[in-house]
């Protein structure tokens, strides 16, 4: 008996219910498998079905086609490095908000030189992705750099340094993100994205090699660069 102005608890999913779950995370399971020993291209509904002892026909009954299914898995592969760069960020301590963003970029980078075939899918692929799938990934660097401007401003360009038109979507972005950083800010977070995100995408697909036998000295130079610009004060 439910105790008074205790919330009620939603109803327990029914036994049809709990097995068409079961079976889309079969067949999620089973795609994931193809991907990691085969690649993207083994990823049809006809060799998932083979390998579930299904019909094609069968499999869409819980996915509308491909797109939908390998939507599904890019999202699981989100909410998965999302646990990761929490889980690296949160073995830093909130005093030191800097050494947090460097342990959530290398947890990302550690995750997908790990798992080179998810990556590939969710970061490389032109599948559409659900409209909010990355927003709690995103979240994770952007709150790290809310941390780091509470805790010590560092050097940024004013808004009037920065051209009109990427002022326009900064603000734009700002009000999506809830306004809690100067653009200046939102710039070197973004930028840092793209540096980290470039510096990933290269060593996961081997394009050092032609230079680099071990891309990870490099990997923690560019690290280095962006705490020395996340420690540098404004001019007084």
């Amino acid at each position: 008996m439910t105790a008074p102005g205790s919330p009620k608890l939603p109803p327990a999913p029914s036994r049809r219910e709990r097995a068409r779950d079961a079976t889309v995370a079969e067949i999620k399971d089973t795609a994931r498998a193809l991907l990691v020993q085969q690649g993207p291209d083994a990823l049809t509904v006809r060799a998932i079905a083979r390998e579930m002892g299904l019909t094609p026909p069968a499999l869409y009954r819980y996915f509308a086609g491909h797109e939908e299914l390998v939507t599904a898995m890019c999202t699981d592969v989100l909410d998965e490095i999302t646990a990761a760069l929490e889980a690296a960020r949160d073995t830093v301590g909130r005093d030191d908000p800097v050494g947090r963003l460097m342990a959530t970029c290398r947890g990302f980078r550690e995750w997908s030189l790990a798992h080179p075939r998810e990556f590939q899918l969710t970061f490389a692929s032109m599948v559409d992705k659900p409209k909010d799938g990355g927003v709690a990934f995103g979240a994770v660097f952007l709150g790290v750099f809310v941390e780091i401007w509470a805790h010590q401003p560092f050097l940024v360009p004013t808004d009037d340094q920065l051209p009109h038109a990427l002022v326009a979507q900064l603000r734009e972005f700002s009000a999506r993100t809830g306004d809690r950083l100067p653009l200046g800010v939102l710039v070197a977070y973004l930028s840092g994205w793209v540096r980290l995100y470039g510096a990933v995408t290269i060593e996961v697909f081997g394009h050092l090699g032609f230079a680099l036998a071990d891309p990870e000295p490099m990997f923690e130079a560019m690290l280095a660069d962006m705490r020395r610009a996340l420690t540098t004060p404004p001019v007084a």
